[in-house]
């Protein structure tokens, strides 16, 4: 849509997936293999806007990613954070769970406030799976970051899975529930302009 972009990940053969993904792209599109909390060659203001999908809870310090962020993007420059939802999909800490008594589906939270970084099988069950580790942060520390670095926050959606159950004795309260708990969430923040 005539648009310049830089599609930027921290792995190697990812960057190289991407690449040929888009082989036939008539995009413009330029790959970078950077740790997002450096972007090493990167200019100051560089980019309108900026995306992050599913990324941030992979990231140690958000602190310098936010900054970086700051840093490479415009004033004005949008910034999108699509996230598991830091309330109702926190690793090994959130859960469905199922009331026989009142047969409904429910979504249990055993913890929230603290931070905790939980590894993370990539392919559980696959001999020579890859490890990573999830980062959670509540919902009010990732703000704050964005804060700090100088982004205001200009709108929120939640986003529930579109999952269908299949047929079966629990799949109306399966679904239900699924539309009742939102496992995503997208932050939509500006770049403050300086005073």
């Amino acid at each position: 849509m005539g648009c310049d972009v830089t599609g930027i990940d921290a792995s190697p053969s990812l960057i190289q997936s991407a690449i040929q993904h888009s082989k036939n792209s008539k995009d413009r599109i330029r790959y970078l293999c950077l740790n997002a909390e450096k972007l090493t060659g990167i200019k100051d203001s560089h980019f309108d806007g900026l995306v992050a999908i599913l990324t941030l809870q992979n990231m140690k310090d958000l602190w310098a990613v936010s900054r970086e962020c700051a840093r490479v993007t415009k004033p004005r420059a949008r910034m999108i954070w699509v996230i598991n939802h830091p309330f109702l999909r926190i690793p090994r800490q959130s859960s469905w769970g199922w009331d026989e008594n009142r047969k409904i589906q429910y979504r249990r939270l055993d913890m929230y406030k603290s931070p905790a970084e939980i590894p993370i099988r990539m392919h559980p069950g696959q001999k020579n799976s890859e490890d990573t580790v999830s980062f959670h942060r509540s919902l009010s520390e990732m703000l704050e970051t964005a804060f700090k670095a100088g982004f205001v926050l200009s709108g929120m959606e939640e986003w529930c899975s579109n999952r269908k159950s299949t047929p079966g004795p629990r799949a109306k309260a399966e679904d239900r529930a699924r539309n009742e708990f939102p496992l995503f969430a997208a932050l939509s923040f500006r770049k403050a302009i300086p005073d």
